[in-house]
């Protein structure tokens, strides 16, 4: 240790991204940045002094600690040049004492502790090294809003966090350290040996994104804390922001693998993010994000899964309250104590299209529950006993569709260019009226009753949960765009792999965790507690009574109409919205039903798709039947006995064969009525309430009743709120 040596010198002999930002200073604070930072690096490099003993370590630390104390007392005056240094810095900006012995504390921790068993002791490092410098920095800035502190600590987190998401492997290999919990490692299955591993590892790979979503968590709440009123004092501050930010998402736009070498930003992104921040940085600063908030999602669908996601991803913490003992709503698994296995309550199939909902799955290193076609594949039985297959091909869209049109037998050529004219009238314009149904306009499109019978029909059930005779012209020409007008990858279908209730948990549980938010299951809501045009709390069906800042419904409309006030403008226009059934029935037999088809779509049958679902020798299938109004009623072995007649019909080869078990799952309120004028009375995410907002597939999201529509419902009140 030199004690000689000046800030000026210690700072030189360094590289860092804290020395970027002071180009934004002033010469005085410029000179003041640079003392502190020379005291961070020495203190820095201490303990990362390999060739020096323990006892020297803290000996050295312990003089540091005794030339801060000097600093604040009237005499003697420190011993070294950079203490004398900070004295003058300590006085002219009044600096409190504690974060500089905080900084000292933290790095001490490296000498003795190389592992973390929890999140919660991890902070204390974190807060140690890096937020007690962010609360120094603001003195030296100068500061009068109330949030700075707040907004230093925080944005303290954020940095060490993306420091030790770069650093994983470099901190192990070269000083042995992991500052990684041990409990989330152990969560993951991920041993320190996989942890070095240069293979692939699902595991690491999701742990290693759950880091990331923490480190995005406190940039957002950051963010919300950004002291406006100082904000021409805090470019600074912005500028290394823009940089480590930067920073963490190529880490996550990586897919948080880890690299041989920790993740850099080259001299020349640096720059540019400083400029980018200089130059945008007073507009983005204005935006006025709210504080942080204690928000209360009600509902564990998917729609109260992905606003809980988003918004404690954007810096909130997040109470998700689920009535019922398992999470997924509409679109759940359970448990069969008949066959012993896990079943959904209906079958779903995913698009790739469905952007947000892959966006969800992919930041949790959760997709890996799909399983995926290669651009849409999906064969077709006619009862007549003829096999016609739609398949993509690699050409752009529209065209990418031509080859399947083509050698789909059921259709006529003329039917074929019908559609594909259809595809090019709707990239440039075509749209429906707005009290159109779907029948209506296709006809008008010029698309023959074949082409709507073989093709439109069965697509609008599937997607819409209607006819085309009943179904809202609008919402069937929206995803007809995103899914067969898109890319080849857009109308690509995945099926999920795990039951439906373990499509994004124990992950998102683990995320929400990680960030301070939490899941209560078995915990409803009995009612909304309403004061002028605000909520002020939730009574719960024990009769507790739990309150935030902010709620968000996430259940569906008839739940929540229970829930509203009798004279709530927003009680009547959920009165305008219908719903429409769906039947699933799953089966298993004694043959096999589909061959070696992931599923099938039968025309002209009340059963509109049979999905196999068999596995260990089991012959299984889902069967599913939308628009299920004239049969929802019907009993169940009636029911059972009608399905195995038309299974007969189109596979005649099970005509011999047996049903050995069935289960019934009667949706009436599956979705909402996708009829004509429904886009009238769907709210969007803001209510009459300034802090009660709407999630759920029903909203205003422009698309049908899907699992896509309900996780993009979850981002738009996200922004919402924001």
């Amino acid at each position: 240790m030199n004690i000689t040596q000046t800030s000026q010198q210690i700072t030189a002999a360094a590289g860092s991204n804290l020395a970027l930002s002071f180009v934004s200073l002033s010469a005085e604070k410029k000179r003041a940045m640079t003392t502190f930072y020379a005291y961070c690096r020495v203190a820095d490099d201490i303990v990362d002094d390999r060739a020096k003993a323990r006892q020297a370590k803290l000996a050295d630390l312990n003089f540091w600690r005794g030339e801060i104390g000097q600093c604040y007392a009237a005499d003697p005056a420190p011993v070294s040049a950079l203490g004398r240094e900070l004295r003058d810095l300590i006085r002219r900006y009044h600096i409190p004492k504690q974060p500089f012995l905080d900084l000292l504390d933290g790095v001490e921790m490296d000498i003795d502790r190389n592992r973390y068993a929890s999140f919660d002791e991890l902070a204390l490092y974190c807060y140690r090294v890096a937020s007690a410098v962010g609360l120094v920095s603001i003195e030296i800035f100068e500061h009068t809003a109330p949030s700075a502190r707040d907004y230093a600590v925080a944005l303290g987190m954020a940095f060490q966090l993306t420091n030790i998401l770069r650093d994983v492997r470099f901190d192990f290999e070269k000083y042995g350290r992991i500052y990684l919990p041990q409990d989330e490692l152990a969560a993951f299955g991920v041993s320190e040996e996989i942890l070095l591993d240069r293979a692939p590892h699902h595991g690491r790979e999701s742990l290693l994104r759950l880091q990331a979503f923490r480190a995005e968590h406190y940039f957002q709440k950051a963010a919300r804390l950004f002291p406006h009123a100082d904000r021409d004092n805090f470019v600074a501050a912005e500028l290394m922001t823009e940089v480590y930010h930067r920073l963490l998402r190529r880490i996550r736009a990586n897919g948080c693998r880890l690299p041989a070498k920790p993740a850099r930003l080259s001299k020349w992104r640096k720059l540019a993010a400083v400029r980018h921040a200089r130059r945008h940085g007073a507009a983005v600063n204005v935006r006025g994000l709210r504080p942080p908030q204690n928000i209360i999602v009600i509902g564990g669908g998917c729609a109260g899964l992905s606003t809980a996601f988003h918004l404690a991803g954007g810096g909130h913490q997040v109470g998700l309250f689920e009535a019922k003992s398992f999470l997924g709503g509409r679109a759940h698994s359970f448990k069969d104590s008949g066959s012993g296995l896990t079943l959904d309550n209906s079958q779903h199939a995913f698009f790739g299209c469905y952007h947000s909902c892959l966006e969800m799955l992919d930041a949790l290193g959760a997709r890996h529950k799909l399983v995926c076609q290669n651009g849409i594949e999906v064969p077709y039985l006619s009862r007549d006993g003829a096999r016609a297959v739609l398949k993509a091909a690699n050409y752009p869209a529209p065209f990418h569709l031509l080859d399947g049109l083509l050698g789909f037998a059921a259709l006529t050529a003329a039917d074929c260019f019908g559609i594909i004219r259809l595809g090019l009238r709707l990239r440039f314009g075509g749209q429906p009226y707005s009290d159109e149904n779907a029948g209506k306009w296709l006809r008008r499109l010029g698309q023959s009753i074949n082409a709507i019978r073989c093709l439109w029909e069965p697509f609008c059930l599937a997607a819409l949960n209607e006819g085309v005779g009943t179904a809202n012209a609008r919402l069937l020409y929206n995803v007809i765009r995103q899914c067969l007008l898109g890319s080849k990858a857009d109308s690509s279908v995945y099926l999920n792999r795990a039951g439906l209730s373990q499509l994004f948990n124990p992950e998102l549980d683990q995320f929400l965790r990680a960030v301070g938010s939490t899941i209560h299951l078995n915990r409803g809501v009995r009612e909304i507690l309403f004061d002028g045009d605000m909520v002020s709390g939730l009574r719960l069906a024990d009769g507790e009574v739990v309150t935030a800042d902010v709620y968000v419904s996430a259940v569906p409309f008839p739940v929540l109409r229970a829930l509203l006030p009798p004279a709530a403008p927003l009680l009547a226009r959920l009165k305008k919205l219908k719903t429409s059934p769906i039947l699933s029935v799953w089966l298993e037999t004694d043959c096999p039903v589909t061959g070696g088809d992931p599923f099938v779509a039968l025309l002209d049958s009340p059963v509109q798709w049979i999905f196999n679902r068999g596995a260990d020798g089991r012959h299984c299938h889902y069967l599913t039947i939308s628009a299920a109004g004239q049969l929802i009623d019907t009993p169940n072995q009636e029911l059972i006995e009608l399905l195995w007649s038309e299974i007969n019909c189109y596979f005649p080869a099970t005509a011999g064969g047996k049903i050995l078990r069935h289960v019934v799952y009667k949706s009436r309120d599956a979705t909402f009525a996708s009829i004509p004028g429904v886009e009238n009375f769907r709210p969007g995410p803001a209510t009459e309430w300034r802090n009660f907002f709407l999630a759920g597939d029903w909203t205003q999201t422009e698309l049908p009743a899907t699992i896509e529509g309900a996780i993009l419902s979850g981002k738009l009140v996200a922004g919402a709120v924001n």
